[in-house]
């Protein structure tokens, strides 16, 4: 077979195509970059940006209603007319219109755009080049935009640049995730401290309530899974289940306490406890959220409960499945003044209310659920 009289060029000769390597970042970006990979903060993601794409300022920012808020600012905030906490709004920046695509990112040269050029901010900042990407979550929610900026053009601006941008974007996107868990973990816990304080407290004065009450929740979590609620949804179901009779704290001992049937004005007095309850959660801020669910937990599907009469599903959800819970554990409990029924006989009566005192999709729930037991 006759060799190619085509040369060979060995691998030291072999010159690599500029465009193939321009979005790739070099050995020393990469060890910046790494070294923000492994000590993670927004504040040292934003100094890398601009220290690598050599800009004056650089900014993560927050789209707020019509506003782009500079939430964490790196750079010469002052020459610019801006800092940290500054609130622009969205038409007059160059990030809106680099997401609508009306410019080209990145801008090397501002006032060699015509698009650029006549905005108010391009002459009141004296800004020459600006470069901007997404900080999107990984959930698909859009956060705002990672940004560099400078006051002179400049022409070396390029797809690499914007990748680096990339990259540091989505460390930025990772740690706001974090820091939301971190929040969120925090808010839970103070949620539990909170919640298992007030139990407590209706516990020191009626044990009854208090184990009724997590029997409930075993239950409503059952009916709430089964119903397909999301994870977040259960679990204000499961905590109001836990703090439904909590206004009780207010009903006097005599009422609390009594063995024998409740006069009318006694009746009336037991009737406020969901108010109270929802008026206690509300002075909580880590509470507050489940007032209306608890103030709304002994109305019925017909209209005809307290103490708003509200009907059907104008009725939270988290309350019409504790009522018809807390409903079904009341009547399968002795109590002092009469004896508990059977399941089967409270099933019956459960099924018998559905649609007139109980929401029949959470009754129906709930019957399949005994059921299945």
């Amino acid at each position: 077979m006759t060799p190619s009289t085509h040369s060979q060029k060995g691998p030291s000769e072999i010159t690599p195509r500029p465009d193939l390597l321009a979005g790739i970042p070099d050995r020393l970006d990469l060890d910046q970059l790494g070294a923000v990979a492994r000590h993670p903060s927004i504040g040292r993601a934003v100094s890398s940006a601009r220290e690598l794409l050599h800009m004056d300022l650089a900014y993560v920012t927050e789209f707020v209603g019509n506003d782009q808020i500079l939430r964490v600012v790196d750079g010469e905030s002052a020459s610019f007319g801006v800092w940290t906490g500054s609130a622009i709004p969205l038409a007059d920046t160059y990030c809106q219109r680099l997401l609508d695509g009306r410019l080209e990112n990145p801008v090397a040269d501002v006032k060699a755009q015509e698009e650029s050029r006549t905005m108010p901010i391009t002459e009141a900042s004296n800004v020459g080049a600006f470069t901007s990407v997404p900080v999107v979550l990984t959930d698909g929610r859009f956060y705002g935009t990672l940004c560099c900026i400078d006051h002179q053009p400049q022409a070396a601006l390029g797809s690499r640049e914007v990748q680096i941008l990339y990259l540091l974007a989505r460390m930025i996107a990772d740690q706001i995730e974090r820091d939301e868990l971190q929040s969120e973990r925090q808010r839970l816990l103070a949620e539990t401290a909170g919640v298992s304080a007030l139990i407590a407290a209706v516990e020191a004065r009626d044990s009854y309530t208090g184990e009724h009450s997590r029997f409930v929740v075993d239950l409503v979590t059952r009916v709430a899974e089964a119903m397909g609620l999301p994870p977040h949804a259960t679990s204000e179901v499961q905590q109001v289940a836990l703090l439904h009779d909590i206004g009780k704290l207010a009903v006097p001992d005599s009422v609390l306490n009594n063995l024998g049937r409740l006069s009318e004005q006694e009746w009336d007095l037991m009737r406020q406890h969901p108010s109270i309850g929802a008026r206690i959660v509300a002075s909580l801020p880590d509470l507050a959220h489940l007032g209306s669910a608890i103030r709304a937990e002994h109305e019925r599907w017909d209209g005809c409960g307290y103490p708003d009469g509200l009907a059907g599903r104008s009725i939270p959800v988290a309350s019409r499945i504790v009522f018809v819970c807390d409903a079904y554990h009341a009547m399968i409990s002795d109590r002092p003044y009469r004896r508990a029924l059977t399941a089967e006989q409270a099933a019956r009566e459960i099924a018998g209310g559905a649609g007139t005192q109980f929401c029949p999709d959470c009754a129906q729930t709930l019957l399949d659920q005994i059921r299945t037991a």
